[in-house]
C-alpha cells in the first residue's frame, strides 16, 4: 500500500511539473496579447486624463502624441511600443471606430484651447470615445481568451487560487511581523526622547547623528551646541514652569527647521544640540540665526516680555584637522560656545585654529594633572593681608602656581578651570591645604610664630560627606593648632544647597577651622546670607573698588556692607586694592584687612617666610 502512495506522490509531482511546464508555456505564448489589451486600456485611461488636463487648463501635446503613437502602433504592429496587429473582425472594427473618434476628439481639444465655450462637445466627445475604447478593450479581451483553451484557463484558476492562498497566508504573517516591527521601533523612538521637549536624548542623539556621519557620501556636516545666556535668571525670577515653555518652543522651532538627514537632540538644562548639513557656512549659521529669532520673538510677544540671546558653538567638518566621531565634534563645539559665553565674542562663534589650540592646551594640561601631582610640581604662593590699624601683616591667603619640570610656568586661569572640568579639583585642594599644613610644622618646629593662613576650597569639596573629617585629619597629622587655618569659600557655594553649607560650617566650627566667604558681592548674594550662616569674615569682592574714590554710590555700598557685617561680629576684608587713594578710603569706614598689589604680590614660600622673619646677623630675629 504504501509503495503505492509512494508511485501516487511521484505520479501527482510529475503531473504538477508537467503542468506548471504547460502553463508557463501558455502564459509566454500569450504574452502578446496581455501586452495588446495593456496598451488599448492606456489608450482609455490616458485619454480621460488628457480632457481633464486641457479642462483645467494644462495643455499636454506631449500626451496626445504618445495616444497618436499608440494608436499608430495598434493599427500597424509596427513603432517602437513593438505592438501586435490583430486580424481579428470585431477588433479591428472597435479599433477604426476609435481610431477615426480619436481624430474628432482632437479636434475638440484644440477647438477648445481657442474657444472654452465648446467645453460640452468635448465633453461629449470624450464620452463616446470612452465608450468606443471600453468596446476595444473588450474586443481584445475576448479574441485573447479565445485563444486559450478551456484546460488551461481551469489550471490557472486554480494555480492561481492556491497562490492566493500561500500569498495570504504569507501576508498575515509578514504583517504581524511588520506591525510588531513598527511597534518597537517607535517604542525605542519614545525612548529616546528627552520629556520635556521631546527632543533627542544626547545618548539617542549622538547615535543617530554617526550613523548620518558614517553615511553622509558627500554631504558636509556642522554640529551647533546652543544655550541661553543665564537661563537660571529665567527660572528664578518667573519660575520653572515658564522656563520649561520656552525650552518646549524652542525645541519645536528647531525640528520644524530640520531638513533630510539632519537631527538635533537635547544635552541637558537649556543645552540644546543640532547637526545639520551644508554647502556653505553662511547659509548654515543663518538657518540657526533664524531658529534663534523666532525664539527671541516668542518670549518678547509673552506676557513676561523678557528675552534672552541664544548663544552657540559650531564645528564644522572642514574645520576639523583629525578624523572626529560625534562627540568630538561636539566637544569642539561646545569649545566654541564657551567662547561666546565669556562675553569676548558675538552670540555665534566657529570653532577655529585658535580654539583648537587652546583645546589642545587643555588636553595637555589634563594629560600631565596626575604626574605634577605626584611629583610636586604645584607650588603655594602666599598673599599677605595688612591690619588697616597697624598696617602690618595680620595673615595670609594660600594661593597655588604650576610650575613644570622643564620651568614651564601654567597660569592658574589656564589649569584651575581644567581641573574643575574634570573633577579632579579637590585633588589640587588638598594637596595645596597639605602643604600648608607642612609650612606651618616646618616653621613651628623652628620656633617661629606662624600667622594664620587661609585656605581656598572649591564647591565641589562641599559635595564630599568627608570633607571635614579629611581637612580636619591631615591638620591633627602634622600637629597644626586650629587657630592658624582659615577655611576660604566663594559665595557661589551658597545657591548649591543651603542646608548642606550650613551643616559643613558648623561641622568646620567645630574642628576649630575659621570660615570666610570669598568674592562677596561678585554674583547674586546678599546681606542675608551673612546673617544667617555664622562665618567669621567677608572678603570684599575687589569690583566694588576700582572707582571707589570718585564714585559716591561705591563709598556708600561699600560702607554699609562693612557697618552692617560688624554687627555681627565678622571681620572685613577688600580685595584686589592697588592704590593708597582706596586704602585710606577703607580706613575711614572701619574695614579691617585689605588685600591687594597697594602692599604685596602673591609671593613664593621662602620670599614670605623671609618677609615674615628676617635675618639679623645670619640669624631670624
Amino acid at each position: 500500500m504504501k509503495k503505492k502512495w509512494r508511485y501516487a506522490l511521484l505520479g501527482f509531482f510529475l503531473g504538477m511539473i508537467l503542468l506548471v511546464g504547460f502553463v508557463f508555456h501558455s502564459v509566454y505564448s500569450t504574452q502578446s496579447y496581455g501586452r495588446l489589451i495593456n496598451y488599448v486600456g492606456i489608450v482609455r485611461g490616458a485619454t480621460q486624463r488628457l480632457v481633464k488636463l486641457e479642462m483645467n487648463g494644462i495643455p499636454r501635446d506631449d500626451l496626445i502624441t504618445y495616444l497618436d503613437e499608440i494608436l499608430d502602433g495598434l493599427n500597424s504592429g509596427d513603432g517602437k511600443y513593438e505592438l501586435l496587429r490583430v486580424e481579428e473582425e470585431d477588433y479591428q472594427t472597435c479599433l477604426k471606430k476609435l481610431d477615426d473618434e480619436w481624430e474628432i476628439l482632437k479636434e475638440d481639444i484644440y477647438r477648445y484651447r481657442e474657444d472654452p465655450t465648446t467645453e460640452k462637445t468635448l465633453l461629449e466627445s470624450s464620452e463616446t470615445y470612452f465608450d468606443l475604447a471600453n468596446d476595444t478593450v473588450f474586443a481584445a479581451e475576448a479574441f485573447s481568451t479565445h485563444r486559450i483553451r478551456n484546460l488551461l484557463l481551469m489550471t490557472i484558476v486554480l494555480t492561481g487560487c492556491i497562490i492566493l492562498i500561500w500569498l495570504f497566508y504569507f501576508w498575515s504573517n509578514i504583517r504581524k511581523i511588520l506591525n510588531l516591527e513598527s511597534v518597537n521601533r517607535n517604542l525605542e523612538d519614545k525612548a529616546g526622547r528627552d520629556i520635556l521637549t521631546n527632543a533627542y536624548t544626547v545618548s539617542r542623539f549622538r547615535e543617530i547623528a554617526q550613523r548620518l556621519l558614517d553615511n553622509c557620501g558627500d554631504k558636509k556636516y556642522a554640529v551647533f551646541y546652543a544655550d541661553f545666556a543665564d537661563f537660571k535668571y529665567i527660572n528664578d525670577v518667573f519660575g520653572y514652569e515658564w522656563g520649561d515653555t520656552i525650552l518646549k518652543e524652542y525645541a519645536s522651532i528647531i525640528e520644524q527647521d530640520l531638513q533630510e538627514d539632519e537631527v538635533f537632540g537635547r544635552v541637558n538644562a537649556d543645552n540644546f544640540v543640532i547637526m545639520r548639513h551644508y554647502k556653505t557656512k553662511k547659509e548654515v549659521l543663518d538657518r540657526q540665526k533664524e531658529v534663534d529669532q523666532k525664539i527671541t520673538e516668542y518670549m518678547h510677544n509673552s506676557y513676561e516680555k523678557h528675552v534672552l540671546s541664544v548663544c552657540c558653538g559650531v564645528c564644522c567638518i572642514d574645520d576639523v584637522m583629525e578624523e572626529l566621531k560625534i562627540e568630538g565634534l561636539m566637544d569642539r563645539a561646545n569649545f566654541a560656545r564657551k567662547s561666546v559665553k565669556t562675553g569676548r565674542y558675538d552670540k555665534y562663534r566657529f570653532y577655529n585654529e585658535s580654539i583648537r589650540k587652546k583645546l589642545y592646551q587643555e588636553k595637555s594640561i589634563e594629560s600631565s594633572m596626575e604626574s605634577a601631582l605626584e611629583n610636586r610640581e604645584f607650588l603655594v604662593y602666599y598673599q599677605p593681608k595688612v591690619d588697616l590699624k597697624t598696617d602690618k601683616i595680620a595673615c595670609s591667603e594660600a594661593l597655588v602656581r604650576w610650575k613644570k619640570a622643564d620651568g614651564t610656568i601654567i597660569s592658574p586661569g589656564d589649569f584651575i578651570p581644567v581641573f574643575e572640568k574634570n573633577y579632579t579639583i579637590p585633588l589640587l585642594d588638598r594637596y595645596v591645604f597639605e602643604e600648608v599644613c607642612r609650612w606651618l610644622r616646618h616653621l613651628l618646629d623652628e620656633r617661629h610664630e606662624p600667622l594664620p593662613v587661609s585656605v581656598n576650597v572649591s564647591r565641589l569639596q562641599f559635595y564630599n560627606t568627608n570633607f571635614v573629617q579629611i581637612y580636619t585629619e591631615i591638620r591633627d597629622r602634622y600637629q597644626i593648632p586650629p587657630n592658624l587655618l582659615e577655611i576660604e569659600f566663594t559665595e557661589t557655594i551658597l545657591f548649591d544647597s543651603w542646608d548642606v553649607l550650613c551643616k559643613i560650617v558648623e561641622d568646620l566650627h567645630k574642628a576649630g577651622f575659621s570660615c570666610s566667604i570669598d568674592d562677596f558681592g561678585k554674583g547674586y548674594s546678599s546681606l542675608s546670607t551673612v546673617q544667617n550662616l555664622n562665618i567669621d569674615v567677608l572678603k570684599i569682592d575687589a569690583a566694588f573698588f576700582p572707582n571707589i574714590v570718585e564714585k559716591e554710590k561705591d563709598r556708600l555700598m561699600v560702607k554699609g556692607i562693612i557697618n552692617l557685617v560688624k554687627q555681627f561680629d565678622v571681620v572685613t576684608v577688600a580685595e584686589g586694592i592697588e592704590e593708597m587713594e582706596q586704602v585710606e578710603f577703607l580706613k575711614s569706614v572701619d574695614c579691617d584687612m585689605v588685600q591687594g598689589y597697594v602692599f604685596y604680590r602673591p609671593m613664593p614660600q621662602e620670599e614670605y617666610e623671609k618677609l615674615l622673619f628676617p635675618l639679623v646677623d645670619g640669624k631670624a630675629e
